[in-house]
């Protein structure tokens, strides 16, 4: 709990004193916003895989980013020697970053809403949990990289427009594209709710999918920094 405070008080600062950034990502994320409710297809399946990768994106970018600024400033090892470990800070700001998140993702709800009938109900809340703990798993081998290679973070940003269009908000995914990663089947999962057509069995491929992310994208990320020495923080 101290490291949750502790954190969220350092990005509340980071916010304060980085602010036109912030702007500038909100709007970046607006203008998105109106040409996903520009293109063809259901709008409210859109809306949602959208709202989905605007969350992600964070989950995905800050643990790699927080290693790669770490490494650049020669403060690395610094981690290492905290009555906590690697794994559980950038796990704790990557949670701050998704509240943050949140909030950008609760202005594109209101704005969507003064455009479109939106029936998002609560209940489908469990659904960004999954894809985001599933994605957490990718966020974990992207920091893995960027131990090996520090300006691997630089092309985070690339990753994360890549998943833009995996969310298929913007194009319709192929049949053989759902259910390879998280974000991608947690879309396809809940334009079968708008139809109706979900099952139970939909439901655990899910939910096995983003365990199994999550899990190898964690052991992938031990093993690496295990041997991170090995490296001899090159930059």
């Amino acid at each position: 709990m101290k490291l949750i405070k502790a954190e969220f008080k350092k990005s509340l600062i980071e916010a304060a004193s980085y602010y036109p950034d912030y702007i500038v990502g909100l709007l970046t994320d607006i203008l998105l916003l109106v040409i996903v409710m520009n293109t063809e297809g259901e709008q409210e399946k859109k809306l949602f895989a959208y709202l989905l990768w605007v969350l992600v994106n964070g989950v995905l970018s800050e643990a790699s980013l927080c290693i790669s600024t770490e490494k650049q400033m020669g403060t690395l090892q610094n981690l290492m020697i905290k009555p906590y470990s690697i794994m559980q800070i950038i796990s704790v700001k990557t949670l701050i970053w998704f509240m943050i998140n949140s909030v950008k993702a609760l202005v594109c709800i209101g704005i969507a809403s003064l455009f479109i009938k939106l029936s998002f109900r609560f209940e489908h809340f469990y659904i960004v949990i999954m894809v985001c703990f599933g994605c957490m798993g990718i966020s974990y081998v992207l920091s893995a990289l960027t131990l090996i290679f520090t300006k691997m973070a630089s092309f985070v940003s690339i990753v994360g427009y890549l998943f833009l269009f995996l969310s298929g908000s913007i194009l319709s995914l192929p049949e053989y594209l759902q259910y390879t990663n998280p974000l991608s089947a947690g879309s396809h999962f809940y334009a079968l709710l708008i139809y109706q057509t979900a099952g139970v069995k939909d439901f655990f491929i899910l939910l096995m999918l983003c365990v199994a992310y999550f899990f190898a994208g964690k052991g992938i990320f031990t093993f690496v920094f295990q041997r991170s020495k090995q490296f001899k923080w090159t930059y």
